[in-house]
């Protein structure tokens, strides 16, 4: 322990919050951060800690100033780190600017000249940021601010650009190898605060990953072998935010957890967690639902962990293309894709709901490719594809520079949805907004194809993800047919004018929402009044999700109908149509409108109607019952009703996010969305 010191430190990790939270995790990275500082150094005044840029400018503007300020810097918010960084330079010169996370080359060169275009930043930590910042401190507190002094110190994973001279790009220091040395700034209580009902807990049992894809931050030899927390702390842990979070959910707060793991339930010390949070699960009805990244391989350990918090965890299989030559590109070929596909295959038997993660436009990737991947994932039974583009994230070897050329990638610059906002910091007006680089085509991929893909997507997402037409999708099954075929049908057919708006608003937006100069989208954002347009849902929206809000709340009706007709082409070719079945289906549909209706607004109505089907029974019954079974011998009629924990449910995401069209898509992206629909129950009866 050093000798005592009066420097005043504050840490944040922002996020934007004037159209929704965007990154809505308690700030536990920099909690650890924290408390590991404290616990080798004698400071007389606690580490602060900020999560919201309304309190950091609350602080700033009272008059209150830190000696030492870090920033934490990803993708999400970099961009708003660095314009209070400016703000608080231009006012205190003096204040030490420290940035630290992946949002950082991994190039010698490309992180120079990061360094040049971000002058303000006096240090830079690289890879992880307990020990590197403990002895920049340490360092700073010896030299008694004098940034010169510590910069001749040349400290392990502190990177710096002299005011006269190049950069200094120092080698890492040596990982933490057991996370249990970081006091759990949960059990200290230092993220209390954080508390609030809005933003969910996050915790991470190990770090790092195995695996080497070039697309990840945490694919890089740095961090190929995993470290862990202790048990006993991990345990300690979710007791105390299972009491916390109880109390949050009686107040309408939210109800769920974040696992940061890359790959949970894929070792052994992830089934202790799982009965440890099944335990938590008993006693405080926490967590609901898990956020997390289950295990690549190890593919029974992951169902049993599934088991034991009773499907509380989506299962992943996220293979990302399935293409040899793809593969072999990212280095992911030691992921085993037929434990991917089992997984698939088996989630059923544990009732867990699963999703598969597929990137366009990946190195040697084409539309063939992708539509073979999307075909292969959805056969083997995933009930959810998630679709994403390119994303070239600095920290990671596909964003270099030698990368972009080597597989003549062609990229664009778009806004990252949520993230944008405005502030006045010391009284001066801040406007930051996140940009992202994505990849449109390359050498096996053109920009027309990339199109072509994109509006695949919009179909899955819409027609498939989340079982909102789980009918046609069961008959398609049970007749031995395709449903990828159904989905290419869609792709095929025309789209009916009713539906042409929906269909035309999302291929405009994804055309518009590209630009090819960061600069010019820089510059853009900054103009007055143009944020504005982002915060008010007008720009910069995840098209996917937007879309698929508006299909479900405006036009499911019309999209009943495109299926309709989609499938009875798909069922013309395998000539097994028949009018018992088009009734059957045409229930079938009516039934998905109904229990989809009113689910945001108005959701004390009660649509009824009358069937000829049990069509809730068919849903629920084993593979091998055809739909005839289920023909009722007289027709009956249901009330879709939403119970009791549906209402609180809907009514607990109303209260964070809100009820516009951009809150209801945030809704979407973040529930089982099946959670949410109607239940059939006959007139004046129970449920059945």
């Amino acid at each position: 322990m050093t000798q005592p010191s009066d420097l005043i430190v504050w840490l944040a990790d922002l996020t934007y919050t004037q159209q929704t939270i965007a990154a809505d995790v308690i700030p536990t990275a920099i909690g650890g951060i924290a408390t590991y500082a404290e616990s080798k150094l004698s400071l007389t005044t606690p580490i602060k800690i900020f999560k919201y840029p309304e309190a950091l400018q609350d602080a700033l503007n009272a008059g209150e100033r830190p000696d030492v300020i870090g920033f934490s810097n990803y993708v999400w918010n970099g961009d708003l780190a660095y314009a209070f960084a400016q703000a608080i330079k231009k006012h205190y010169p003096d204040t030490i600017i420290v940035f630290g996370g992946p949002n950082y080359p991994t190039d010698g060169e490309e992180q120079a000249e990061y360094l040049a275009e971000n002058p303000l930043i006096d240090f830079y930590i690289i890879k992880e940021g307990e020990v590197a910042f403990t002895n920049l401190l340490a360092a700073i507190i010896a030299d008694e601010g004098d940034v010169d002094a510590v910069m001749g110190r040349e400290l392990g994973s502190v990177h710096f650009r002299p005011s006269q001279g190049t950069a200094i790009l120092t080698p890492v220091v040596d990982r933490l190898t057991d996370l249990t040395e970081i006091p759990s700034p949960y059990l200290s209580g230092r993220l209390d605060e954080f508390f609030d009902g809005k933003l969910l807990p996050i915790l991470q049992t190990n770090r790092g990953c195995p695996f080497s894809c070039t697309f990840c931050v945490e694919g890089v030899g740095y961090y190929n072998k995993v470290r862990k927390n202790g048990v006993e702390k991990i345990d300690a842990e979710l007791q105390y935010i299972g009491r916390k979070m109880q109390e949050r959910r009686d107040d309408g707060g939210r109800n769920d957890l974040f696992i940061a793991d890359s790959n949970f339930g894929m070792y052994a010390d992830d089934v202790h967690t799982a009965h440890s949070l099944a335990r938590t699960r008993q006693a405080y009805q926490w967590p609901e639902y898990i956020n997390v990244a289950t295990g690549k391989n190890q593919k029974e350990r992951v169902l049993e962990v599934s088991r034991i918090v009773d499907g509380a965890l989506r299962l992943s299989g996220s293979v990302q293309s399935l293409d040899p030559g793809v593969l072999e590109n990212i280095k992911r070929t030691n992921i085993d894709a037929q434990d991917l596909f089992d997984l698939g295959l088996k989630a059923a038997e544990v009732g867990a709901n699963t999703y598969s993660e597929i990137i366009l436009a990946l190195p040697g990737d084409s539309l063939k490719a992708h539509l073979s991947t999307v075909k292969t994932v959805m056969e083997a039974g995933f009930n959810n594809i998630y679709l994403f583009q390119l994303m070239l994230l600095p920290g990671t070897d596909m964003a270099t520079d030698d990368c972009k050329r080597r597989f003549a990638m062609e990229t664009r610059y778009r806004v990252l949805p949520r993230c944008y906002g405005h502030f006045e910091v010391l009284g001066d007006p801040v406007v930051a907004a996140e940009i992202e680089e994505i990849c449109v085509s390359n050498a096996t991929l053109s920009y027309e194809d990339y199109l072509e893909a994109r509006r695949l997507h919009l179909l899955v997402t819409i027609f498939y993800n989340d079982g909102v037409f789980e009918t046609l999708l069961k008959v398609i099954r049970q007749m031995g047919l395709s449903e990828f075929r159904w989905i290419e049908i869609l792709l095929q057919s025309s789209i009916p004018p009713a539906l042409a708006p929906l269909f035309e608003s999302f291929e405009t937006a994804t055309r518009e929402e590209l630009w090819t100069d960061k600069s010019g989208l820089e510059a853009f954002v900054r103009q007055p009044g143009n944020v504005e347009k982002y915060i008010d849902g007008e720009l910069g929206n995840n098209l996917l999700f937007s879309h698929k809000t508006q299909a479900i709340t405006t036009y499911f009706e019309d999209l009943a109908e495109f299926a309709r007709d989609t499938m009875q082409t798909l069922l013309s070719e395998a000539d097994c149509d028949s009018e018992e079945l088009f009734h059957f289906m045409d229930e079938a549909l009516r039934f998905h409108c109904l229990r989809a209706s009113h689910l945001f607004v108005g959701i004390e109505q009660t649509p009824s109607e009358t069937f000829d089907y049990d069509i809730q029974a068919y849903l629920a019954s084993d593979q091998d019952q055809g739909y005839e079974t289920f023909k009722l011998p007289a027709s009956r009629k249901y009330n879709f009703v939403l119970d009791a924990t549906q209402i609180a449910l809907i009514e607990r995401n109303i209260g964070i996010y809100g009820t516009s069209p951009v809150s209801i898509s945030r809704i979407l992206s973040k529930v089982h969305v099946k959670k949410l629909f109607r239940h059939a129950t006959l007139d004046g009866s129970g449920m059945l």
